[in-house]
């Protein structure tokens, strides 16, 4: 099933959200700059944390509005640096407070790095609590998979029977038609071409151990729109 809802969130759970996965593109005009915030939901009271979680979401999601809402101008323009859309991976991982502003820390669990978010208690926060989410930083950047690093990431995770990753980086069909082969996949597959042909890229394995042969078709399309499950199809001989 694709991974299309938020999870509910606890101080180690992850935070599913619409969004790519390419770190790449200007930030977009209108970072930072002011937006209808009457109609998203109130935010005067909620906590810092809940505050920080809302931003992340809308940050992964794409939703420039809303992340001009929660974040001040130099939080929003320190995250559309980094990428427009934040992607689906963000976990909360840890919270901690210092002088009014509690600070939210989030691992991306698909390409790594970091991202603290500091957020105004609801004190201090302006009388109608939008953009208290003064501060953002990031520690060892996320990584932008490319068409063959996604697909090889696919192999690896079959290879060693990683059924959670496997179907993260394939659509359910894909899964289906991998564990019809095996359920693990083993460690002798061996990348031996790629090519790109109408928005897909097709990186070709061939089995050291028995000779048999596996392509996996990435979708550019899905790569770039965020989608976790890109590998879209399979053949086998």
């Amino acid at each position: 099933m694709m991974i299309r809802r938020i999870i509910g969130l606890g101080s180690t759970t992850a935070l599913a959200v619409t969004a790519p996965l390419l770190l790449t593109g200007a930030a977009p005009a209108n970072a930072g700059t002011t937006t209808n915030c009457s109609q998203l939901q109130s935010v005067k009271s909620i906590s810092a944390v809940s505050y920080a979680d809302r931003l992340v979401r809308a940050w992964g999601r794409g939703d420039t509005a809303a992340t001009n809402c929660y974040a001040s101008t130099a939080a929003a323009r320190t995250l559309y640096a980094q990428t427009t859309r934040g992607g689906i991976h963000w976990r909360r991982v840890s919270t901690e407070g210092a002088a009014g502003t509690i600070y939210v820390t989030y691992h991306d669990d698909a390409r790594g790095g970091d991202l603290t978010i500091g957020v105004q208690n609801v004190g201090l926060r302006a009388a109608d609590g939008w953009h208290a989410a003064y501060t953002a930083k990031f520690a060892g950047e996320p990584k932008a998979w490319n068409a063959v690093q996604w697909s090889d990431n696919l192999i690896r995770a079959w290879g060693r029977g990683d059924a959670k990753w496997t179907a993260y980086y394939a659509t359910p069909k894909v899964v289906g038609q991998l564990h019809n082969i095996s359920a693990t996949g083993g460690s002798h597959w061996r990348r031996i071409s790629a090519e790109g042909a109408a928005g897909t890229t097709y990186a070709t394995y061939k089995n050291d151990a028995t000779g048999r042969m596996l392509r996996i078709g990435i979708s550019h399309v899905a790569l770039s729109d965020g989608d976790a499950h890109a590998a879209y199809t399979v053949t086998y001989w």
